[in-house]
């Protein structure tokens, strides 16, 4: 193995072209340099230099040393400079925010968005709080969130409610039901059917009432449930159909534990919505995570209904407070 300082000499004797300049140059004597140059010509089996009165000169096989110890020594004080500015980046204290969601979302969707966060922007820590949206409204009024995502619909109130993109919904069927491997059903059929749905004083027992009544269809609700995750393990065991967003049945719908049919009329959907406050983007980082999303909504969606992107700039500059976010963003492709 090369020895990182033998080559610092013999690079340095052949800048100078002299034993002695080069010796004085490191602060060594002549024959400890000299010494080293041996030592390094013994351990390659090749002579590097030609002695000469006006000094030295390069053999063929010290030109070509001359080459790779120029790499080695550069790419190891690069190694040096990159491993302390990683030390330095380390040791630095972590901007942390908290971040709220609604269960479906905090569930399903948050944590594929915090992976792809994290990898542009490691610096910034993330803490996820799940909760109902009357409670996001609440933790994101009183600080306790800087901000928060829910699929749920509100009139004005003591948050800023900004619509983001839709994401596909459907009708969900367990393995038994006579719908499986089915990718459409006439919205008609759904009338006689047994529903399990979300508790009746609930956001989410709201948008699935309203999304059927759209098609004619008004539920009859057989359970309630409080969280999406009982909805899908009712499912599975046949009790009942089920409205859901796709993001939200994923892993089951893979795992062939649930199956997803559509209406022949239109498309089910759920439209995520942002909730903050003037002071959240006095918090530090959440500007950075709405540009973040701004720049990103594509690859953060799931089953979009439309350009992700280009509905969060529509939001965003309709906003008069998170259009200075759009400045120096690239416009969507359209």
């Amino acid at each position: 193995m090369l020895n990182p300082h033998q080559l610092h000499i013999f690079l340095t004797v052949a800048s100078e072209g002299s034993i002695s300049r080069a010796a004085d140059a490191l602060y060594m004597s002549q024959p400890a340099v000299s010494q080293h140059i041996k030592a390094l010509e013994r351990d390659l089996g090749a002579a590097l230099f030609r002695r000469g009165r006006k000094g030295v000169q390069l053999t063929p096989a010290g030109e070509i040393l001359l080459e790779y110890a120029q790499t080695l020594i550069h790419l190891s004080q690069e190694a040096r400079r990159e491993v302390k500015k990683a030390a330095m980046k380390s040791q630095r204290k972590r901007l942390h925010v908290h971040v709220g969601a609604s269960p479906g979302i905090g569930s399903s969707l948050l944590p594929r968005w915090i992976e792809l966060f994290y990898r542009h922007e490691a610096e910034l820590s993330l803490s996820i709080r799940i909760v109902s949206t009357p409670g996001l409204v609440h933790q994101v009024a009183g600080h306790h969130l800087a901000f928060a995502v829910t699929g749920d619909s509100l009139t004005k109130g003591i948050v800023e409610m900004t619509p983001l993109w839709e994401e596909e919904a459907a009708i969900i069927v367990g393995r038994r039901h006579p719908w499986w491997g089915r990718s459409h059903i006439p919205a008609q059929a759904l009338q006689d059917e047994d529903f399990i749905m979300r508790e009746e004083s609930s956001l989410a027992r709201a948008w699935e009432l309203q999304t059927l009544a759209e098609f004619g269809v008004h539920p009859h609700a057989l359970a309630e449930f409080t969280a999406p995750a009982a909805i899908k393990q009712a499912v599975i065991a046949n009790m009942g159909v089920a409205l859901l967003p796709c993001f939200a049945v994923d892993r089951e719908v893979a795992s062939g534990q649930l199956h997803a049919v559509r209406l022949e009329e239109g498309t089910l959907g759920r439209r995520l919505r942002l909730l903050w406050t003037s002071a959240s983007l006095q918090t530090k980082g959440v500007p950075l995570l709405f540009r973040f999303l701004a720049t990103f909504a594509d690859d953060l969606a799931f089953r979009p209904l439309q350009s992700p992107r280009q509905a969060v700039r529509q939001a965003f500059e309709a906003s008069p407070t998170l259009r200075e976010l759009l400045q120096g963003l690239p416009e969507p492709v359209m």
